[in-house]
């Protein structure tokens, strides 16, 4: 599997901050690790936002007439509407999972679609994320590596 498909813009769009070039490096399985050289990828851009492991940064919405009309990176997780933290814990076993942490600072309940390529995938997979209630934190897991995760089409009610 390639994350080139999906990790490598060529688009200097206006206030898009990208990340630097780096080697991904996911835990397999007991001995084995699997990386993937990541491009020039943007934290966020057109309202998707873009996770690898051990990302945590955060995002402000930018909320007219009742809809999300814009989404904005914040390198200060702390400061922003909403914190992302996304991870890859391994147990003495060996096994391995993924956890996206999301805390919601708005007075919305706020709502997502995630797309996963996973190792062993053959492309994008469609994920579910439970909706985040205002105030709120909410931990989305999963028994696999993760090898980029984006949130689509955020959404406030």
């Amino acid at each position: 599997m390639t994350l080139a498909a999906v990790t490598n813009f060529a688009m200097a769009d206006e206030g898009v901050v990208f990340r630097e070039p780096y080697t991904l490096r996911l835990h397999q399985d007991k001995t084995h690790y699997v990386e993937y050289p990541v491009g020039k990828v943007p934290f966020v851009l057109n309202g998707s936002v873009f996770l690898f492991k051990d990302d945590y940064f955060g995002i402000n919405l930018d909320v007219q007439d009742g809809a999300v009309a814009a989404v904005k990176y914040l390198p200060s997780p702390e400061s922003a509407d909403v914190s992302l933290r996304f991870t890859q814990s391994v147990k003495e076993d060996g096994s391995s999972m993924m956890l996206l942490e999301i805390v919601n600072r708005t007075k919305y309940t706020l709502m997502m679609n995630g797309v996963m390529v996973t190792p062993a995938g053959k492309g994008p997979v469609v994920t579910s994320i439970i909706p985040v209630q205002a105030g709120l934190v909410n931990f989305e897991s999963w028994p696999h590596p993760i090898a980029q995760l984006v949130l689509t089409k955020l959404a406030i009610k």
